[in-house]
């Protein structure tokens, strides 16, 4: 049980810190005087950061070992924290958010999940509720950490008090290396670099869950919780102060949908339950810009909230059931390097749309494109998981 633990300690802290930057970073490149496409960018590049590392997962991880991998990239965030800090030109602030692995979402895709999400199942017997507690912890730390990215709005509303912030987000980065350092049950059996140990069933089953989780990824970034935060401040003026409370709210409404997810699951099964509250979220998502007001607009956001993210431990869990634990990791690495290189047009797209005006783009197109990927998948697999 040490090593869950040390997994679920290390989710909670990851997505503490990932919760307020993902409030916090585009309001703090808004306030520095950025236009939004720069704004759009910047996000751009903290995406592409899981990118990277979930490539270099993929193909170096066994070989370098995964514990060694996850000291960097913890590593990393420190650096990128006292970047942040200390730069407000945008090149700085580019190269931070490059190697930072910050999470734009309440959720991740970057190679911490990946690898911790691969080995839960090693660790616990009952995978679909461990993934629920994790999932839960996540996004219960999410909260926390949305509500803190409003601390500045308290203390005067400058730059020099939401820069400090980042000075957290660096020492986070030092805890994370101090928990898996003392960790020694994440390695995989085989060395191998790249894709040797992965058959050829689940090579093809990889393939095809990349292009589906891509079609899921793509609406999700048009809608991440940075360009929402920024969708709101841009909409309807909120301050960072109103920002805090509001992903507050929709972290904790998130966390409790999560332990329920496990639950239906066990009655509907995985992919039933993935597919039918996804759908039920994205009707919600697409009523967002038509509220027309702030309080109805955050209403349809916690509607769909309370559903959006119960495809997350049920994904997740589904994916236990496909692939055999040498092949976890890997499939999660490679599917959510697909899910991260989709959302890569999502934040450039909404800040060109909220530049000119068009602020109900990203909301439908997102919601559009996260209907047809669960049609996609159920009608995939419906014949071989329930």
């Amino acid at each position: 049980m040490a090593g869950i633990n040390s997994i679920f300690i290390a989710k909670g802290t990851r997505t503490f810190v990932s919760g307020m930057m993902s409030v916090l970073t585009p309001i703090y490149l808004a306030k520095l005087g950025y236009p939004p496409q720069l704004v759009g960018l910047g996000i751009f590049f903290i995406v592409i950061s899981n990118v990277a590392s979930n490539i270099l997962l993929t193909w170096y991880g066994n070989l370098i070992g995964r514990k060694r991998i996850l000291i960097i990239f913890s590593s990393l965030m420190t650096v990128s924290g006292v970047i942040l800090f200390m730069n407000e030109s945008f090149p700085a602030i580019a190269v931070a958010l490059l190697m930072s692995n910050i999470s734009t979402t309440g959720t991740e895709a970057g190679p911490f999940q990946s690898i911790e999400t691969g080995v839960i199942p090693r660790l616990s017997s009952g995978v679909g509720r461990a993934l629920g507690v994790y999932n839960f912890i996540g996004y219960s730390a999410a909260s926390i950490g949305a509500l803190m990215a409003s601390l500045p709005s308290y203390l005067g509303d400058s730059l020099t008090a939401i820069k400090a912030m980042y000075l957290i987000y660096a020492a986070v980065g030092v805890i994370l290396a101090s928990i898996y350092v003392s960790m020694n049950n994440l390695e995989a059996s085989s060395k191998s670099s790249g894709l040797k140990h992965i058959s050829g069933g689940a090579r093809l089953d990889i393939g095809k869950l990349s292009i589906l989780f891509a079609i899921d990824a793509f609406g999700g970034g048009l809608v991440s919780q940075s360009v929402v935060s920024y969708w709101f401040y841009a909409r309807y003026g909120a301050s960072l102060k109103e920002l805090g409370i509001i992903f507050l709210l929709v972290n904790v409404v998130t966390a409790l949908s999560i332990i329920a997810a496990p639950l239906i699951a066990e009655r509907l099964g995985n992919l039933r339950t993935m597919v039918y509250t996804h759908i039920v979220s994205s009707v919600f998502l697409i009523l967002v810009p038509l509220a027309g007001t702030l309080l109805g607009s955050l209403l349809f956001l916690l509607l769909r909230q309370s559903t959006s993210q119960m495809d997350v431990p049920t994904r997740q869990a589904f994916m236990a059931q496909i692939f055999t634990d040498e092949e976890r990791v890997t499939a999660m690495a490679i599917t959510n390097t697909a899910r991260s290189l989709a959302t890569l047009p999502g934040a450039p797209i909404a800040g060109i749309a909220i530049g000119i005006g068009l602020l109900q783009l990203p909301f439908l197109l997102g919601g559009s494109s996260k209907i047809t990927y669960d049609a996609a998948i159920y009608f995939s697999y419906r014949t071989r998981v329930k």
